[in-house]
């Protein structure tokens, strides 16, 4: 009984460790790659001393990629992107915010926000493959309630009109990173008359500061830099189908 019980056992572990590696393969695209880039402006110190509880106001540039391959039907569900506390350090406590509740229930009115409540804007590309039209949406980002997410607004006008908002909750993390920021694309961002939207790039700005006490501060900020001069920037996709792609990148600074 034991050696037919253990027969079991490694034919049950065989075809899991089968199923586990037909998943793997599953979950990658041929022709399907992506990159990103980031920048701060400015990206040397001036100033200071500086620390993690006061850093220099800075501009934050980011741009994901996506390129497809022919026939591509690969709808962008999940984007998670991780970036360094020293120079990028999010200050959402500082400012005012806005919920995606409250854009929705404005429809997307964006002065229903409070002022000093927007922090970026940005351009996302894609294309509605049934239809052959490439269009662009317009990106307006809030600080989200107690500056612990990021509250996105999307505005398309064509080939259809679409208005969304959604949160992407923003972490502090330990290690390589010091933030993560995880954006689930809505279902209606997916889609637009009835076929798949196709993302192929999306570009964001922070910018905001404000006056707190009499001293400027930003909403991103950076207090200090890598002896290597390059601070680690990482991006994850999840597409429909289960397909995953990665990139890394580094954030210039001395």
């Amino acid at each position: 009984m034991q050696s037919i019980r253990a027969g079991r056992i490694a034919a049950v572990a065989a075809a899991a460790t089968l199923i586990s590696g037909a998943a793997a393969t599953a979950a990658t695209a041929p022709g399907l790659t992506t990159s990103v880039s980031a920048s701060v402006t400015p990206n040397h110190l001036v100033g200071g001393p500086y620390s993690p509880n006061h850093g220099m106001p800075v501009k934050l540039h980011v741009t994901l990629n996506i390129h497809h391959p022919a026939g591509s039907r690969y709808q962008l569900q999940k984007v998670t992107v991780k970036f360094p506390s020293g120079v990028g350090k999010p200050n959402g406590n500082l400012f005012p915010s806005c919920s995606a509740a409250k854009l929705k229930a404005a429809r997307g009115r964006l002065s229903a926000c409070p002022k000093g409540s927007q922090i970026g804007t940005g351009i996302a590309t894609g294309t509605a493959v049934d239809i052959g039209v490439t269009s662009t949406g317009r990106l307006t980002l809030f600080n989200g309630p107690g500056g612990k997410s990021i509250v996105f607004n999307v505005n398309i006008i064509t080939p259809a009109l679409i208005n969304d908002t959604f949160d992407a909750p923003l972490v502090k993390t330990g290690g390589k990173y010091g933030y993560q920021l995880t954006n689930n694309i809505p279902a209606d961002l997916q889609t637009i008359l009835d076929g798949p939207i196709i993302v192929s790039k999306i570009d964001v700005t922070t910018f905001a500061t404000r006056v707190v006490h009499g001293v400027k501060r930003g909403y991103v900020e950076a207090y200090k830099c890598p002896k290597s001069h390059k601070a680690p920037f990482h991006a994850d996709f999840t597409f429909s189908g289960g397909v995953t792609s990665s990139a890394d990148s580094n954030i210039a600074c001395h």
